[in-house]
């Protein structure tokens, strides 16, 4: 027996004869991504997760099926790769609360903006006026030293040494100034990633009608297939490399979703959490290491029977399966 017949039956066996002859009744999903319903379980499918359903078709108890070290060794990277990825969300969401906490709206963040880069044009109108002072002793020394080389005089080491000395000062005032300039560009694009972002949280904040924001737990059934759990995580050493991967990661997305990403950062791929049991939310991650990052991608679906068969679907796992040979083909392809 399978399927939703099923339950109809063990009803009905329920009702005739009493609930003492209803078998135990399995749910799991196959190799292909079928989802089946049986009062007996066949002895190739033990190999599968499965859950015991009462009549009521709900899920009492889950039974892990038998696994091979090779899909234990896979378990325990997908978990490490799953902790490393919850790491980076947990210090996003404390971003979020933490502009949330400082900010009330958006004419706050430019004023506060406007505020850090008028006390670095105070600076830089101070280094340079600064650097004149050093440039008309500059001009005073070099006069001096051009009348005694007029005289046939040599130039005393005195003088010489000051000359110097102001060349190197003024050289340090026009470094300063650069620093500081690069230091505006620095914060006002770190205010336009966090303004933009808050613009974000509070469309969330109203979708969810006023609500705190929350992160939803969400489903992460694993996509059976031939060869087991399928662990979509790339590697690409640090600097251009991962650059170019990381945006290869955020065309793939966009590719596989009608939605727009919700975070969208140098650390965070993230389209928008499932709205119902048939939508998904995926997630990519760089995860940092000393020669090489890795590009991490998670599907998450909604916590239910629906959402959890939807994660465990072929759809998925082509998704999942598509993303490393995505990366590495565009990585390979020469730069245009």
């Amino acid at each position: 027996m399978k399927y939703s017949n099923c339950f109809r039956l063990i009803a009905l066996a329920v009702t005739v004869y009493g609930p003492s002859v209803v078998a135990e009744t399995y749910r799991w999903v196959d190799e292909h991504g079928a989802v089946h319903y049986s009062d007996q379980l066949p002895p190739d499918q033990a190999k599968h997760r499965r859950s015991k359903l009462n009549t009521q078709g709900r899920e009492v108890e889950v039974l892990e099926g038998a696994k091979s070290p090779e899909q234990i060794e896979r378990e325990n990277r997908l978990k490490q790769l799953r902790l490393e990825q919850e790491r980076i969300l947990a210090e996003q969401r404390d971003r979020d609360l933490s502009l949330l906490r400082t900010y009330r709206n958006e004419e706050e963040m430019n004023l506060a903006l406007q505020g850090k880069l008028n006390t670095l044009d105070s600076l830089i109108k101070i280094t340079e006026a600064n650097k004149q002072r050093q440039q008309e002793l500059l001009s005073g020394h070099e006069k001096r030293a051009a009348d005694i080389e007029r005289k046939g005089q040599a130039i005393a080491k005195n003088l010489h040494d000051m000359i110097e000395t102001t060349r190197r000062q003024i050289a340090s005032y026009d470094g300063k100034i650069k620093r500081i300039e690069a230091e505006k560009v620095t914060i006002s694009e770190s205010f336009a990633k966090d303004i933009a972002r808050f613009k974000s949280i509070k469309a969330q904040h109203q979708d969810l009608g006023g609500h705190q924001i929350r992160q939803e737990s969400l489903s992460l059934a694993d996509n059976p297939g031939t060869e087991g759990i399928i662990i979509s995580a790339v590697a690409c050493a640090v600097g251009a490399v991962c650059d170019k991967a990381w945006s290869l990661a955020r065309a793939y997305l966009l590719d596989h979703t009608s939605t727009s990403l919700s975070i969208d950062n140098d650390k965070i791929l993230q389209t928008a959490s499932p709205r119902n049991d048939r939508d998904f939310a995926m997630t990519v991650t760089r995860i940092a290491g000393k020669t090489e990052d890795i590009l991490f991608l998670d599907i998450r679906c909604r916590p239910s029977t629906v959402g959890e068969e939807l994660c465990s679907s072929p759809q998925i796992h082509k998704i999942r399966a598509g993303f490393k040979p995505y990366i590495e083909a565009g990585l390979a392809s020469p730069a245009r």
